[in-house]
């Protein structure tokens, strides 16, 4: 089996705005740029995969449901743009969590690479030439200790950065 590229997003602060353990759908609001981003990736035939830390339900401030439903909203507004999500990894764990079993240290939580080798396992994927976006240096580590490329998004419009990450990585 041939394994193919893939990008590899963070969701708060590089695709949606957070708010602090953003989870409620009324506190939705993309990044500028971030369709348009996710649009020029998926036209030029990458997967797309989120992976993002979600502590809030290990310290108890929402649910795995709740997280669960701003993701089904967050598809349904990139499905209207024509833009499929492939798959979402999330971590539940936290160092201060409330529900023992969902204490860290894990292999998931970022820095760590479990969600993106977990997810290059079950999609075939080649992670020497993917790349992993996010907005702080966790992300960035969490994409170099998998083996992809990694990018620190730092605000401004996330289609840029895209544009720039295809001109790099996936030309022709």
């Amino acid at each position: 089996m041939i394994k193919k590229p893939a990008i590899f997003i963070d969701r708060d602060n590089t695709l949606t705005h957070d708010h602090g353990y953003t989870w409620d759908i009324a506190d939705f609001a993309w990044i500028d740029g971030a369709v348009e981003a996710l649009q020029l990736f998926a036209n030029a035939g990458l997967d797309i995969f989120i992976v993002t830390n979600q502590g809030g339900i290990g310290r108890g401030f929402f649910t795995e449901a709740d997280m669960h439903a701003f993701h089904n909203h967050l598809q349904n507004e990139l499905g209207k743009a024509g833009v499929t999500i492939t798959d979402i990894a999330f971590c539940p764990h936290h160092p201060l969590a409330v529900i023992e079993d969902l204490k860290t240290p894990c292999a998931c939580r970022k820095p760590a690479p479990g969600m993106i080798l977990n997810l290059a396992e079950k999609w075939a994927l080649d992670l020497s030439r993917s790349v992993m976006i996010g907005d702080n240096t966790k992300d960035v580590e969490a994409g170099h200790h998998a083996g992809c490329h990694a990018y620190r998004f730092e605000g401004g419009n996330l289609a840029t950065m895209a544009r720039q990450i295809l001109q790099q990585h996936f030309k022709g």
